[in-house]
């Protein structure tokens, strides 16, 4: 499996695991609410994001790889307005759009891209070190926050609902 392509997958299988913590979420937690108004504002921390911008984010680093490989601008989400339905929809969107990404442009992983951060000077490097130092990093720390937030909230989780997307192999591995 070539950088691109291992990447991808590995952010539609954790993408699947936030798909599912979302859904448990939204059925478990405050049922008096069914709009889950406080777990759209709870954080971690007063000076940390609310649930749906670590949701956004999670989203937006596979968002921009995919960007990045087909030279489209990544869409902009209102996290601020956003409703639970559009926290699972926008997860169930880049799964799709990871899944439609047929061509994985190899030739990325060896070219050189940039990473605008504001305030700071363009950062030049291989699409390989984009990947693994830029993209990777923030999609673990938004999805780890995420995660971190619904368990907070009181969200029964554990490592087994963090790590799920090890299920098909142990499923394999006990049928012999």
């Amino acid at each position: 499996m070539t950088t691109v392509q291992r990447n991808l997958d590995i952010y539609r299988t954790r993408l699947m695991t936030l798909q599912n913590i979302l859904g448990r979420a939204e059925a478990e937690l405050l049922p008096e609410d069914p709009a889950k108004a406080a777990l759209l504002e709870a954080r971690l921390a007063p000076d940390m994001l609310p649930l749906p911008t670590q949701v956004w984010f999670t989203c937006r680093q596979a968002e921009l790889l995919l960007g990045k490989l087909n030279g489209v601008p990544v869409k902009e989400f209102g996290s601020d307005k956003a409703s639970f339905a559009d926290l699972k929809a926008l997860v169930a969107e880049t799964i799709s759009r990871i899944e439609a990404q047929t061509d994985t442009k190899e030739g990325f992983a060896t070219a050189e891209t940039t990473i605008e951060i504001p305030g700071f000077p363009t950062l030049k490097m291989s699409g390989h070190d984009y990947i693994d130092e830029w993209l990777t990093p923030n999609f673990y720390f938004h999805l780890v926050t995420a995660y971190d937030i619904l368990r907070a909230e009181g969200l029964a989780l554990g490592k087994a609902d963090y790590m799920s997307h090890l299920r098909p192999r142990l499923a394999a591995a006990m049928a012999g």
